[in-house]
Formats: C-alpha cells, structure tokens, sequence
C-alpha cells in the first residue's frame, strides 16, 4: 500500500524510513520553491533534464492548426527510486519497475539508490538493466547517499531546509549510508620495509592471516620508532594470488583491475619478497609527517 511522504513516518524497516528521510527533503524543497527541487534534479540526471519542474508561460505560441494568446504547460515525467541500504540491488525487481516505466508518459527516470561506497565494495551488474533502460528511452541511474547529499545542498536555502539538509547528514552518517573509508587512515608497522615503502611506493603483506585488519581506507600512515613517518594516498589494495592469478580488494582510483594488478607485480618485483598470496597497497602523494 502506498503512502503519503510525512515527517513521523511508521515504517518498521530501516530501508522505507530512509527513502521517507529522501523524499521529505525533495518534498521540502519543492515546497520552498520548484526551481530548487528542478535544480537538484538537474545535479542528479544531467543537464538534459534541467527545468522539467514548474509550469511554463508562453505567449503567441505557433500550433500547427492555431496561434493561442497564451499558454500554460508542465512536461510529463515520472521518476521511480529504488532504494538500498547496501549495494545489492535485485536486478529482476529493477527489470519489474522498468516494466511499470514503459506505460507511463514523458520523460520516465528510473533511480537506484544505493550506498555503492562501502568497505569492502561490490559493483553490483547493471548491463541488463541498463540494455532494458536504454530499449525503452528510459533513463537509469545509480545514485550514491554521497552523490545524493551533495545535490540537495544548494546554495540561498532558508534556514529551515538547511537544517534539515544537515540533519539527514547526520542521519546517512549514523546509518553507515556515506563512505567512512575516504576519511580513515590506516596505520601499519613498516620497520622492516620502510625503505621500499618511501622508494617505491607499496607496501606488502600477506593476503590471509596477518596481524592486521585491513579496511578499506584512503590512507596510508607509514609507522616506525613509536610515530607515524609519512602519510600515502592508497590508489588500491590488490591481492596477489600466484603468477598469473589476482583479485582487488578495493580501488581508490578510476583503473582498470588488469592495470592496477600489472602494477602491483612490477612495483612488487623491485623488492626481496615472492611469497604469495601477497596483498599490494599502492600508494601515492606520500607526505612527511610526526605525530605519534
């Protein structure tokens, strides 16, 4: 069963409160004024798709059998969101609201909603999705709670809606909606390789086992003699397996895994170490630091 959007919302699973928490806001902002929710619209769905909100004026608009004094429109469009508090998205359900897109009129959006930014991420499949979107001029999105957040922070907003706007922050923060990993530093013990982590740019341990947790992270902090020597963008972890054999643990960076993987075995050859399975962190943007 349907149901309206409101502020005290009753549903008694996590996922329906925070679509509710989504659409309140653009609610929101479309109450204030239809050009902000039209702008965000415009952040989430590109350029093409800027001013679908709002009601038209014209006047003396030439039609094909009369020339009317005046006229007022709004263009058609329909915009159905799928939400997930993981990344797993089920393709078949997608494939059903594509389905249910194809009988309605005007522009038809359909976006997936998704924290695609996790720890330990998993790209989920879109290409039947996308084939289906496409065969049918309907627009498919995956959206991020990030990319999400950042298109409703418009600039001139009234205080009331700013806040509300920094409450939902608040909201994706506690639910682990937003990517942690791009703010945490992991610090390893480099004593015996701190020389080949400063020179080329890795660090290495192994794949199973180990004294570390690693979780996904944005840095590096290079630790010896009790403080933390330099701090190193990861651009990726990658789990060495033999020879020929590799997987990513995760990718920072817009690269493919077969080049990240070939870098990893060339950095890797420069060192004393041929153990597998290896786990290669590549790092860049090193810089000096001493903090304890």
């Amino acid at each position: 069963m349907s149901r309206n959007i409101r502020l005290f919302p009753s549903y008694s699973q996590r996922e329906n409160q925070t679509t509710n928490h989504c659409l309140l806001i653009l609610k929101m902002l479309y109450e204030e004024n239809p050009k902000f929710l039209s702008e965000v619209l415009s952040k989430l769905l590109g350029e093409g798709l800027s001013g679908i909100v709002g009601v038209k004026f014209t006047q003396q608009a030439g039609k094909k059998q009369s020339i009317p004094d005046g006229e007022i429109t709004q263009e058609p469009f329909y915009i159905l969101l799928e939400t997930k508090r993981g990344s797993s998205l089920d393709e078949e359900q997608l494939l059903r609201h594509l389905e249910s897109l194809k009988q309605k009129q005007g522009r038809k959006i359909l976006i997936a909603l998704a924290n695609y930014e996790q720890d330990e991420p998993k790209a989920p499949a879109f290409s039947n999705v996308k084939k289906t979107a496409e065969a049918d001029k309907i627009l498919f999105l995956p959206i991020s709670f990030e990319d999400f957040l950042e298109s409703i922070k418009l600039s001139n907003l009234p205080k009331n809606i700013a806040d509300a706007i920094n409450d939902l922050e608040e909201y994706f923060n506690e639910e682990d909606l937003l990517p942690s990993w791009k703010y945490r530093l992991d610090v390893v013990n480099c004593a015996g390789t701190y020389d080949d982590v400063i020179k080329h740019k890795i660090y290495v341990c192994t794949a199973k086992g180990g004294s570390y947790s690693h979780r996904r992270s944005l840095y590096l902090g290079v630790y010896r003699n009790k403080q933390v020597d330099w701090v190193a963008k990861i651009e990726a972890v990658v789990d060495i397996e033999s020879e020929e054999e590799f997987s990513i643990k995760w990718k920072n960076i817009n690269k493919s895994d077969e080049e990240l993987a070939e870098i990893a075995r060339i950095r890797r050859s420069y060192l004393d170490d041929s153990q597998y399975p290896a786990r290669v962190f590549l790092l860049t943007d090193l810089h000096p630091t001493d903090f304890l």
